[in-house]
């Protein structure tokens, strides 16, 4: 196995191997989450709260990224030693350090925000590393990845607010289903043709939320013509007969996850945020291109 040596790397090399292990390109859609939980409980305004979870949502989601290479080491050593911790690019224990400083300053954020907030995020760090720890044939890893996603907008949400409310529990639910249809896709080659179409129906499921939500707002019409054909174009790199590829199916369905936030945005006719939440979905489709998000 062909190793880089930390010394002969330039900055430039260090740099790129941490955004790889990072898989930067995926960041932007955990600041559409942030925005979508917060607009469930108050007006969404620019304001130091909103911008501290952004950062502590951010640093939780690389570190868990982080801490998923350095569980799956001796995986990538057998069957992608190009990955920055087999390579050499990164070591271990550098790795082990940034994740707990990521992790430790995404709660001291969290504290300074609320308590409820503070400790939804513990529950989410906890979360993060029980997945990553494992999710390897875990039947129930799809969930709990999508338990991530969904304590995104808890911590979010609590920042504000601690009434829950039925439109928040709706959210939250399609949120918890669009993560765990297209984390599944992946695992339905085998099954049955009706079975293998199921995740479609989960990831199809905001788009009706929305729309229940919402009938009459044309915006929220628009968005959900667009997230269907998203979804239907996503999809069929998995469902194809020939040539199918299902990394790059779920990369784009991660991007989407941007589209459910400007779902939820929409509803509350909080504009910016649906543009900011189009924004990170565009800026997720094009760091993809350069950093593998899967």
């Amino acid at each position: 196995m062909a190793t880089h040596s930390p010394a002969r790397m330039s900055a430039a090399d260090h740099f790129r191997a941490h955004l790889a292990l990072a898989r930067i390109s995926n960041t932007p859609t955990v600041v559409s989450n942030v925005l979508a939980g917060a607009v469930l409980a108050a007006p969404l305004v620019l304001d130091r709260t909103i911008i501290f979870l952004v950062i502590a949502m951010a640093l939780f989601y690389t570190a868990g990224m982080y801490l998923n290479d350095i569980f799956d080491y001796e995986i990538d050593v057998r069957d992608r030693p190009e990955r920055p911790l087999p390579s050499g690019r990164v070591g271990i224990t550098v790795a082990w350090m940034l994740v707990i400083a990521m992790a430790g300053l995404g709660l001291v954020l969290l504290a300074t925000v609320s308590a409820a907030s503070f400790i939804s995020g513990v529950v989410l760090v906890g979360l993060i590393a029980v997945y990553d720890f494992w999710h390897k044939g875990n039947p129930i890893g799809p969930l709990l990845m999508a338990g991530t996603r969904g304590l995104v907008y808890v911590t979010a949400f609590t920042a504000y607010s601690t009434d829950v409310t039925m439109e928040f529990v709706l959210w939250c639910i399609v949120m918890l289903a669009y993560v765990a249809g297209l984390t599944s896709i992946a695992k339905t080659e085998s099954l049955p043709s009706v079975g293998r179409y199921w995740p479609l129906v989960a990831v199809l499921l905001p788009v009706v939320a929305a729309l229940v939500s919402d009938p009459v707002n044309i915006g929220m019409w628009l968005l959900a013509l667009f997230f269907i054909g998203w979804v239907v174009y996503s999809a069929r790199f998995a469902y194809r007969q020939t040539n199918r590829q299902v990394g790059g199916a779920i990369a784009r369905l991660i991007a989407g996850i941007s589209l459910v936030d400007a779902l939820v945005l929409a509803t509350y006719e909080a504009w910016w945020g649906v543009l900011i939440a189009l924004v990170a979905f565009a800026a997720t489709i094009f760091f993809q291109r350069y950093i593998r998000g899967t």
